[in-house]
């Protein structure tokens, strides 16, 4: 439900006279907006004066997510989408261009991980799971480009941020073989997308996360406590993250603040990665 436009009576970055958020005027999609990470990373965008289109499968939740802002006196949309099916995401993009005249912003956070739920060492790992974990994660990225970009075009340029994972980056994950491949593709496309449209004022970013305590890891959490302190103790600053750290590297890079990153990865995981 939107609320009003940014800058107006209902500008979530504060009262008549307050300074304008960082996002104030900008019209964005987020997708996986319904939990996690782009549940943290619409509501913070919202905050910060962007109207937002909110994707994702789960209707309720993308939901909550809208009374939450509208709440807080800011603007969304509910975009119902399984972002690997292109009709659906073609329609959603449309929706949101059709309301606001075009789009300025994307981050593309959905994404799916079936730790004990089919994901498994490569000799164990069935073809429908690695399937599943493929079209959801990249190829549902590929097409969440695709349409961003294609958005960006028609209005000058933007800024997308593709999240990935340090499973993507290193072997850290034995197990899940499936996600880790697809976070690693997720990579390879943002940088050579990066490449292709930075001319046309278009910057694509890698968000690495590292261990983050949102619904996607909460199995793993709940399940194998001793694993997790384990995990804990090798990270550097000794602690599992949260989603709203995540979203706040999103939101600069999303930023006119972050005006000359591009094709980059910019890692958020506490130090884990860095030894």
């Amino acid at each position: 439900m939107e609320q009003g436009d940014p800058g107006g009576p209902g500008d979530p970055s504060g009262a008549e006279g307050a300074p304008p958020g960082r996002l104030s005027g900008k019209r964005a999609i987020v997708t996986g907006a319904g939990t996690g990470i782009g549940r943290a990373t619409a509501i913070l965008f919202a905050r910060e004066g962007a109207r937002i289109g909110l994707i994702g499968r789960r209707v309720e939740m993308l939901r909550e997510v809208d009374a939450i802002i509208a709440a807080a006196g800011g603007s969304a949309l509910v975009l119902p989408c399984d972002v690997s099916r292109e009709d659906q995401v073609a329609a959603a993009f449309t929706l949101a261009e059709d309301r606001w005249g075009g789009i300025d912003v994307c981050v593309g956070a959905a994404g799916i991980e079936l730790y004990d739920a089919g994901d498994d060492r490569v000799d164990r790992l069935e073809l429908s799971a690695w399937q599943q974990t493929i079209d959801v994660n990249l190829t549902g990225m590929f097409l969440t480009l695709k349409y961003a970009v294609r958005a960006m075009l028609k209005v000058g340029g933007g800024a997308i941020v593709v999240t990935g994972s340090a499973t993507g980056l290193y072997g850290l994950s034995p197990g899940e073989d499936a996600y880790s491949a697809s976070k690693a593709g997720c990579h390879g496309l943002a940088r050579v997308v990066a490449n292709g449209v930075a001319r046309d004022n278009i910057r694509v970013n890698i968000v690495v996360p590292g261990f983050i305590d949102t619904p996607i890891a909460v199995r793993f959490i709940e399940d194998h406590p001793e694993d997790v302190e384990v995990l804990r103790g090798s990270i550097p600053m000794r602690r599992i993250g949260r989603a709203e750290e995540v979203a706040n590297m999103n939101l600069w890079l999303c930023s006119d603040e972050a005006s000359y990153a591009c094709g980059s990865f910019f890692v958020v995981d506490g130090g884990w990665t860095s030894i």
